[in-house]
């Protein structure tokens, strides 16, 4: 077997901009449904599901970003049981996101200034968000999914609100650009003005704020390196930390009220704990720090319940880190991998293919091991990729995002350079797709949706002809597989179609007779599969164990029963 390390392939993953858990900490045992959500510089969103565990998290799903728009904000908010998630980024926008089939499901223009901060209350039923020209507007999401309702404009004042929190239902705090933290109480009245300390050559920027649990206690971070914890009954400061060297962007803390977290451009995490004085009283104490990111820390999110506790930090690094909240400075970190599925290789014509935003870059690898860029594609909509396909040859690519799909043909040229062409096909155009393959045998392209419907084209890849044409005429083939589509492959004749989701259902299309078969139920959780070259199939799941299946017959192969 060969195997090769292909260190050329300029992969780069995005700063995290955000992060959210979809549920409050609780005492009782970790909800199944908990998921963490990561939003990135370049727009996208992934949705972790941690199941119940330090390590070994599952990716289930990833928004796709969109150039020259990121994801500066997010919450969760729970409606009758169901998790909803919204997100801001760079725009007037508030955006709640189906993330089931990775689109969104309502944006509401908030009729202000950009958006730079949000927050959900303590009910979740009102969002408040923060904006460039100062207006903090409450949006009421009592609607239920998909609907959002402008309900009132706080008092407004000049400075950008750069951070928000809530004290129980009735206070919205705010940081602003102004070395300020402005109190209003649900009705919109400024209440208190509160100022922290002065920088002496720029405007002091409060980034951070968060409310103690189970207290009046609030919490904040400005640009001059300090934490102040201040009491909001008598709208007093009470104590201050000069502990960080640089802008503090991000704080968290415990479920009982008695830990906070501080991070921020020097990429220290600080640890502050509430100890007994003596004196019937209590004070925050600095107890411990951690150098856990190699540079800023944009954001961090805390979850605890009576099985897991979780402290997430990420930043410019781009890798997500995993703590432990209650033995933050003796526990091992866990980062999620940041391996991603946008890496195919064509074997006859020696190419390998790697796509990131709207980029598709196409190398070939020479005879004297060396290798070369072919070819470099750049689309012009803003829309990211959501998958690549190849045909055999190496004639056609099936670039699919999930609004529109699109075919380029790579001609070959006098030098080791492909020219890309684009085939027209208005029809694909209609049709968005989150997994693509090109069916060589049958002359088929196979789309599968963001509803998991399972569609095919017919298109003819070994076409002599010098001007390729997409039949316009022809129907789209629906095909019904009653199953959710994480993972895809096609035998090599072609005939059959394997697929399988992360609730390990593991179906086979047989595109002959179009007709499709629960294959067996996993579970475990699937992370790969490919058919072999007797007509088995392999999979492979998330607890290190590799089960081949016969398509016919006995269900398990004999290798597979043996090992």
């Amino acid at each position: 077997m060969d195997i090769h390390r292909c260190r050329f392939v300029d992969y780069t993953p995005h700063t995290v901009t955000s992060l959210a858990f979809s549920h409050n900490s609780v005492s009782d045992s970790c909800p199944h449904e908990l998921r963490l959500a990561v939003g990135r510089a370049d727009g996208s969103i992934e949705v972790w599901n941690p199941r119940g565990k330090h390590a070994n998290w599952l990716k289930e799903h990833v928004i796709p970003g969109c150039r020259g728009r990121s994801v500066e904000g997010l919450v969760w908010c729970s409606d009758e049981g169901q998790s909803r998630l919204f997100s801001i980024g760079g725009s007037t926008y508030l955006t709640e996101w189906d993330v089931a089939k990775s689109v969104p499901l309502h944006n509401h223009d908030c009729n202000a200034g950009v958006i730079w901060s949000l927050a959900a209350n303590q009910s979740q039923n009102k969002i408040a968000v923060g904006c460039e020209d100062g207006s903090v507007v409450i949006i009421d999401i009592t609607g239920g999914p998909g609907v959002m309702e402008h309900e009132r404009i706080l008092q407004r004042q000049q400075s950008r609100v750069l951070s928000l929190c809530w004290y129980k239902d009735d206070m919205i705090i705010g940081g602003c650009a102004d070395g300020r933290i402005r109190c209003w109480d649900i009705k919109g009245q400024l209440l208190q003005t509160l100022r922290v300390d002065k920088s002496k050559t720029e405007s002091t920027l409060v980034w951070s704020l968060y409310m103690v649990a189970n207290g009046s206690q609030l919490v904040s971070g400005d640009s001059t390196g300090s934490v102040k914890f201040w009491d909001m009954k008598h709208f007093v400061l009470q104590q201050s930390f000069n502990v960080h060297e640089a802008d503090v962007l991000t704080l968290t803390g415990n479920m009982s009220g008695t830990t906070v977290f501080s991070a921020g451009v020097d990429r220290k995490i600080f640890q502050f704990q509430l100890v007994d004085n003596g004196k019937k009283s209590h004070k925050w104490m600095n107890s411990t720090n951690r150098l856990l990111h190699g540079n800023d820390v944009r954001a961090m999110a805390s979850y605890e319940s009576r099985n897991l506790d979780l402290l997430v930090s990420g930043g410019v690094e781009r890798v997500v880190a995993v703590n432990s909240l209650r033995n933050f400075q003796n526990s091992m970190v866990f980062k999620l991998p940041l391996n991603a599925n946008n890496v195919i290789i064509n074997d006859e014509q020696r190419l390998l293919i790697m796509w990131q935003d709207q980029t598709v870059k196409i190398w070939r690898f020479l005879d004297n091991q060396e290798k070369t860029l072919a070819a470099k594609l750049t689309l012009s909509d803003p829309e990211s990729i959501s998958d690549v396909a190849v045909s055999k040859n190496g004639r056609y690519l099936v670039v699919s995002r999930l609004s529109i799909v699109r075919i380029y043909e790579l001609i070959e040229t006098d030098t080791a350079k492909l020219q890309v062409v684009k085939v027209p096909a208005a029809k694909l155009e209609d049709i968005g797709a989150k997994k693509a393959r090109v069916l060589d045998a049958l002359g088929l392209i196979l789309l599968v949706t963001n509803s998991n419907e399972y569609l095919s084209v017919r298109f003819n890849v070994d076409d002599d002809d010098d001007v390729s044409e997409f039949d316009e005429a022809q129907d789209v083939v629906e095909y019904d597989v009653d199953n959710e589509c994480e993972l895809l492959d096609a035998s090599q004749d072609s005939r059959l179609v394997a697929s399988a989701g992360y609730n390990g259902k593991i179906s086979v299309l047989d595109l002959g007779s179009g007709e499709a078969r629960v294959l067996v139920r996993l579970n475990e959780v699937p992370t790969a599969l490919r058919f072999t070259s007797n007509n088995t199939l392999l999979v492979a799941t998330m607890e290190h164990k590799l089960f081949e299946f016969n398509l016919d017959g006995e269900l398990h192969t004999e290798w597979s029963k043996k090992k």
